[in-house]
């Protein structure tokens, strides 16, 4: 299998990083191996043990064991943050924790996170990933990245829709409540 690197740098234009949206967009695009393209997807094929916690999940609540380290590489997966080995897309993530929150020092999380995640078998990287950046300063972005990645690629926010923290909140909310009421 090839691999292609791509190194993306975004600069602000006018107060809005669009270009960079199209970019990592375009990125996330490319390379898809997974069955699922969504979200959505995984939450469907989720593995049994958690079917009655996907609103727990969506929550953002960590959870160890096999089947949820599945389930996170396949949403993480999904949304470009990570390799089907669970390997960090640093720059991808990177890329678009700055659109969410241009002032916080995410790679310094991410660094530490991808250490912890570096340290364990490749079928569990995806969720220790997950679990030691929900614990991190950077939490709230994150949040707002797979939130944000993931309205993008179900085709609820048009590619050409730049982050709004609002927008994001609200469409989700809806989401929830569509699944979880």
């Amino acid at each position: 299998m090839s691999e292609i690197v791509v190194t993306l740098e975004c600069e602000c234009i006018g107060g809005k990083l669009l270009p960079c949206a199209i970019l990592v967009w375009c990125l996330f695009s490319l390379g898809q191996a997974r069955q699922e393209e969504t979200v959505e997807e995984c939450e469907r094929n989720i593995p049994a043990s958690l079917k009655g916690r996907v609103c727990e999940l969506r929550q953002y609540t960590p959870v160890q064991g096999k089947d949820m380290d599945s389930h996170m590489q396949c949403v993480l997966e999904v949304l470009g943050f990570v390799e089907y080995n669970g390997e960090l897309l640093f720059q991808e993530l990177l890329g678009v924790l700055k659109m969410v929150d241009p002032d916080g020092d995410h790679a310094g999380s991410m660094k530490k996170c991808n250490a912890e995640a570096e340290k364990v078998d490749t079928s569990s990287k995806a969720n220790t990933f997950y679990t030691c950046f929900l614990g991190t300063s950077s939490a709230q972005a994150f949040k707002y990245a797979v939130d944000y990645v993931e309205l993008l690629r179900a085709g609820k926010l048009d590619m050409g829709t730049t982050f709004n923290a609002g927008q994001v909140s609200a469409l989700m909310k809806q989401i929830d409540d569509g699944l979880c009421n």
